[in-house]
């Protein structure tokens, strides 16, 4: 899916200017740079080229909403009715079961012919800063590797699954989710998607990734106490997917993306992950020094209409099989005593960006092959590799989406940060906005509130306007504007209203210097 003559038209450039090569060289540097860059370059989003052409084989498209007008993106459109015809989901709203019925639509897979123009076009666009130039990948006629996708998953709405099923439909070989009966801070859940259920049909007997894709659930369940508490629990799970890659046939040349399940590669980046000559990918020529690739995601908060445009989200994550812990060749595989602990991270001298894999016996070819929680915390060599756009000053654009506290309830999201990472003890005493400041970004955006006291900003106009890369299912028209307008009555209905904001809780900057100093005694 190319925009043909536009991308004809797109130069890019092989040197760049000494501020920009500061930046490149940052980059190689220091891992964070690329947040703080894109929070100060993302804000000259204007104008880009289209990438897509509109699908010629696929009939996807909500028949009740039309398709979307503006161009530049995939169009989804249903000729005719809905192919699905069994229960859906009762608490996920008009819009949820409007994406829903989409996301099930029974179609083709509408790019699955590869084309080598269209593939050398898609390559050309995707750089990584090297030697303080962006080099591009290239497209020498291979065909296609076989990609696994694997998350956790909760209690995700199905505005997320569907919308990230929309996104990778037919691409994944087989995507493996693992289900715990506890959250990461050990709080008892009850499970959702259990054989049986209507939730486990949906997601694993329904062909909702794909007509071809294996999906593989797996219930976690850990009783005991968990050393390294609520990071740990995590890992271990994440374990579970790398276990579920190979029984579903994983093998070394194949390529894994570890994900939570609100995070998706966007489409166009996952069929060049497939196609294009990328060397982390290279099973033959990749040494696992530096193997993974990290997408830089764009921000959705709570609603599609509130793209964050100051900031990415620099997952979900990328390595080539031969790296993976269980796919690799098991003599590369670190030893429990290499690393913190059983299912951690590795320890710093078996890491690149820390000790220069100081560790490591120098006689063996191959560095150390990467666990999920290594895959997941950038323990070791990893590249950030970015779209070339023109709406951006330095080019850099999103190759992924983030879609951040998406939830059907407010009591959802209370629970969200009341018993997972980094939780919040107090959440449902609070107004949705004083719990975090993203969630008082996201009020703020979908009461259209004053936002000039946060931190992080989103797109002033509305989402159809933006000409860069959104999600395929943001183009079935009017979805994105009445799920805000949803999202804003069950805000307004929630009970403890919102007078007070991220400002007023006692560990934001400003909650901090107004609050009252303790005496000597403590009061």
């Amino acid at each position: 899916m190319s925009g043909g003559g536009a991308l004809g038209r797109m130069r890019r450039r092989s040197t760049f200017s000494f501020n920009e090569k500061i930046l490149g060289l940052a980059i190689l540097l220091i891992t964070a740079v690329p947040f703080i860059l894109h929070q100060h370059i993302v804000h000259d989003e204007v104008k880009h080229h289209p990438y897509h052409r509109p699908p010629q084989t696929s009939k996807v498209v909500n028949r009740n909403f039309g398709s979307a007008k503006s161009g530049g993106h995939v169009r989804y459109s249903i000729d005719g009715e809905y192919t699905y015809d069994g229960d859906l989901p009762a608490d996920i709203g008009d819009t949820g079961r409007t994406l829903l019925l989409s996301a099930l639509q029974k179609r083709p897979v509408w790019d699955q012919e590869l084309v080598p123009d269209l593939e050398k076009e898609r390559c050309d666009r995707y750089f990584v800063y090297q030697n303080y130039d962006s080099n591009t990948t290239t497209y020498k006629g291979r065909k296609r590797r076989r990609v696994f996708m694997g998350s956790l998953i909760a209690d995700d709405s199905w505005h997320t699954l569907a919308t990230i099923a929309m996104e990778t439909y037919g691409i994944y070989t087989a995507v493996a989710f693992v289900e715990s009966n506890r959250t990461q801070t050990g709080i008892p859940r009850k499970s959702r998607f259990v054989e049986g259920t209507l939730d486990h049909k949906l997601l694993a007997e329904s062909n909702l990734f794909g007509p071809e894709t294996e999906v593989l659930i797996e219930h976690f369940s850990h009783e005991e106490e968990v050393e390294g508490m609520g990071l740990i629990r995590e890992h271990m799970q994440r374990d579970r997917i790398l276990k579920l890659w190979k029984k579903a046939g994983m093998t070394p040349d194949d390529v894994g993306i570890l994900t939570d399940a609100d995070e998706t590669v966007s489409r166009d980046f996952l069929r060049a992950v497939q196609s294009c000559d990328f060397p982390q990918f290279d099973a033959e020529t990749e040494n696992c020094d530096t193997p993974k690739v990290a997408v830089a995601s764009m921000i959705f908060e709570g609603s599609p209409e509130c793209m964050t445009v100051t900031r990415k989200w620099m997952h979900p994550d990328i390595i080539v099989g031969k790296c993976i812990e269980g796919i690799g060749d098991d003599s590369f595989k670190l030893t429990d005593d290499e690393r913190h602990r059983p299912f951690a991270w590795r320890k710093p001298k078996f890491t690149k960006n820390k000790g220069n894999y100081s560790g490591w016996p120098k006689e063996k070819t191959t560095y150390p092959l990467w666990n999920a929680a290594d895959f997941r915390r950038d323990q070791g060599g990893f590249k950030f590799i970015f779209e070339d756009v023109s709406y951006l000053r330095f080019r850099m654009g999103h190759t992924g989406f983030h879609f951040h506290n998406f939830f059907d309830t407010t009591q959802q999201l209370r629970n969200k940060y009341r018993t997972y990472g980094h939780p919040v003890p107090l959440a449902d005493n609070m107004t949705i906005s004083e719990i975090h400041p993203d969630l008082d970004l996201f009020v703020d955006c979908v009461l259209n509130r004053n936002a000039a006291s946060n931190k992080h900003k989103t797109l002033t106009t509305r989402l159809e306007e933006f000409e860069g890369r959104i999600p395929i299912a943001y183009t079935i028209d009017a979805y994105s504007l009445a799920r805000h307008e949803e999202m804003g009555q069950i805000l307004l209905e929630d009970e403890l209203g919102h007078d007070k904001s991220w400002h007023d809780n006692p560990v934001s900057p400003v909650g901090k210097k107004n609050s009252v100093p303790l005496d000597e005694k403590g009061k």
